[in-house]
């Protein structure tokens, strides 16, 4: 038996939840299989979104209409905005949710979507399209055949899974979940090149035997943070929907009183005993023991990588995480370990909190394959086959938001695919996630990759404040949101901009009565006339302190005032950033065309002819972020393409109408 669709995706983690969402909402009969329909959008690892970049990529997949942002929200059990002291640039949201409720939010999310349908079945076998479909065929553990034009892979860890613990491993995706075996061998038989990777998490804690009072308070936040944007506005609210009490079990100092109940995180640290357990069983240890054979997160390492790379440090910081409103399960965030069962035991209960702790799950590693770098290009589609897609850790990445954004994108690539539209591409200087795309498809990616604010070169004008100043109006051209929140963005441009026209144009004086109202507010008195912009620029200065020493400024929300702010601060950096950026637009509207022949290039060296072959960039601004090209490479291949221009092509040379292929932005 068979059934056609447009779109399959593959996998129910967080890449595929987001691609089959945007591919179903762009109009396309999509389906999402999954292993086990409970446990799609699973947090295998912390269920925590966000953190430093990773809070960015979330703003931006809910500036575009993605599900995670307002999913987290609703299942938040806490939320902090990090680096809070440091510049706007590098603030970024991270949320603990509530494991359970999360997965929960999630499936009834997509149950609701029209056009999408959920099935539960293991991916036997992808087929490429033949003569007589022109259709993948999707085969599952039953026989049941699906066809599409378009398929999105997001296999997650489940790729031949091993999980390791000690000496002992065993077939896995997860801990309790079979892997995915055929499937690899489907991707090697179509050549795509696989390499190992690993990853890894923690043993999990039962609450009841933690002394909580030993540990270190890491509190909620205790003013309103989101991370979806425009709740009040569109009539929405976002406190845990089944929020009926006091946790269970009890954890010391919930805030529940305040603009939404949450529960703190502990910290705790390890100690020269933990350390000294750890040496002394590093011969048992598969990270050094040659049974772990993938290539780990080198930001993210185990507990035991950590103790041996930082010898010289004396302690480790550890948090714990609740999971849940109503669990007994506390994460141990900083602990990743496949150590031998009997050694997690040791270790932990070396730390004065954990003297007498409980282990619910034990840690473990897992190994799994992913398609190596250069197989995809940049609206997330496979070199080697048209109307293929690959999205989240299949790519080498690690992380939930980093898998989101990619199924965001690949979603709407392959809607666009089957729908005979033009790609949607992201550039750098427009997101962090055409940041993460870029490094997928430029650099040879040999470890999991995460993530960083440092990976973006223009990371002032990517801000977690103003995604959707950046995104929306895209989201809405594509058909991702609706005209209402359209509309509400761009009410708040207009007062974004107002406010900082009317601040620089609003000239100040140093009479007496102003400075005495600035120094009432702490702001140091005007020696010289100012506009409102001067004044703000100074680091101390807040717009709501000035408003109150001067009562005629015009009255602010929040958010517009946050922008007016930064405009004001910043605007020496924005604008040196902008010039930048419309340099390097330059090179990135210079398309290379696909067929280009590297190897009929003389003067290029060898070393970037290779490169160039390899990952085939589209445009000359991609060709010059490739490792192994020098600004002499890229001067050759524009000179090539300029001679190509100049030459008039003859009519076999001519190319047939083109199919819609340039990129959307």
């Amino acid at each position: 038996m068979q059934t056609r669709y447009d779109v399959i995706v593959v996998g129910a983690g967080h890449a595929g939840c987001e691609a089959a969402y945007a591919a179903a909402r762009l109009g396309c009969r999509t389906l999402l299989l999954t292993i086990d329909l409970d446990k799609l959008a699973h947090m295998s690892c912390n269920p925590s979104i966000g953190g430093p970049a990773k809070g960015h990529l979330v703003r931006e997949i809910d500036a575009m209409g993605g599900l995670m942002g307002r999913i987290a929200d609703r299942s938040a059990i806490q939320i902090r905005l990090l680096n809070e002291s440091k510049g706007p640039a590098v603030q970024s949201l991270r949320a603990q949710c509530d494991k359970r409720l999360y997965a929960r939010l999630m499936k009834e999310a997509l149950e609701r979507v029209p056009n999408l349908d959920l099935r539960q079945a293991m991916v036997e076998r992808v087929a490429p399209p033949n003569a007589d479909t022109q259709c993948f065929t999707v085969t599952t553990h039953t026989g049941w055949r699906y066809l599409a034009p378009a398929v999105i892979l997001t296999t997650g860890t489940f790729l031949r899974g091993r999980a390791i613990t000690g000496e002992a491993m065993w077939g896995a995706g997860r801990a309790g979940e079979a892997p995915a075996m055929t499937l690899s061998e489907d991707l090697a038989a179509l050549g795509f090149p696989l390499v190992r990777l690993k990853t890894g998490t923690p043993p999990r804690l039962a609450a009841a035997t933690i002394d909580f009072s030993l540990t270190e308070l890491q509190p909620g936040s205790d003013k309103p943070l989101a991370f979806g944007h425009y709740y009040a506005e569109l009539g929405e609210t976002i406190p845990p929907p089944d929020y009926h009490g006091p946790p269970a079990p009890v954890y010391p100092h919930p805030q529940l009183d305040g603009w939404r109940p949450q529960l703190p995180c502990y910290q705790v640290h390890t100690t020269p005993e933990f350390h000294s357990i750890i040496r002394d069983n590093l011969h048992r240890a598969p990270l050094f023991s040659g049974i772990i054979e993938g290539v780990g997160p080198r930001y993210c390492p185990s507990i035991e990588d950590k103790i041996v790379r930082f010898a010289d440090k004396e302690r480790h910081s550890l948090f714990l995480e609740p999971e849940g409103w109503t669990t007994a399960e506390v994460y141990v965030q900083g602990c990743n370990t496949s150590l031998p069962e009997d050694v997690q035991w040791a270790m932990l209960r070396s730390i004065p909190a954990l003297r007498h702790v409980e282990l619910m799950r034990i840690g473990y590693a897992i190994e799994y394959d992913a398609v190596a770098t250069g197989e995809i290009t940049a609206d997330m589609q496979t070199r080697r086959l048209r109307g293929l897609f690959f999205a989240g850790q299949i790519n080498g990445t690690t992380g939930y938001e980093e898998a989101a954004a990619q199924g965001l994108m690949a979603g709407i690539n392959a809607a666009h695919y089957v729908q005979g539209k033009p790609p949607v591409i992201l550039g750098r200087a427009e997101a962090y996630i055409g940041v993460l795309i870029d490094d997928l498809t430029t650099k040879e990616i040999r470890e999991p990759y995460r993530m960083f604010t440092s990976r973006a070169e223009y990371r002032l004008l990517l801000r977690g404040d103003n995604a959707d100043l950046r995104l929306t109006p895209l989201a809405y051209r594509l058909g991702l949101i609706d005209g209402e929140r359209a509309a509400v963005v761009e009410a708040r441009r207009a007062q974004i901009e107002q406010a900082v026209q009317q601040a620089r144009e609003r000239r100040m004086f140093p009479a007496a009565a102003i400075n005495a109202a600035l120094a009432e507010q702490g702001i140091k008195p005007l020696s010289q006339p100012a506009t409102v912009a001067e004044v703000l620029a100074r680091p101390e200065v807040r717009y709501e302190q000035l408003r109150t020493a001067i009562p005629d400024l015009p009255e602010l929300t929040p958010a517009v005032a946050e922008q007016l702010e930064i405009a004001c601060k910043y605007s020496g950096y924005i604008a040196r950033q902008e010039r930048e950026v419309a340099r390097m637009q330059k090179m990135e509207h210079r398309r290379i065309p696909p067929d280009f022949d590297y190897a009929a290039l003389p003067g290029l060296r060898n070393e970037a002819r290779q490169v160039l072959m390899k990952f085939r960039p589209a445009t000359l601004g991609q060709a010059g972020r490739l490792a192994g090209i020098n600004p002499a490479d890229v001067a050759i291949v524009l000179f090539a393409l300029e001679r190509r221009m100049a030459v008039p092509a003859t009519p076999s040379q001519l190319p047939s109408p083109p199919a819609p292929d340039q990129p959307v932005r």
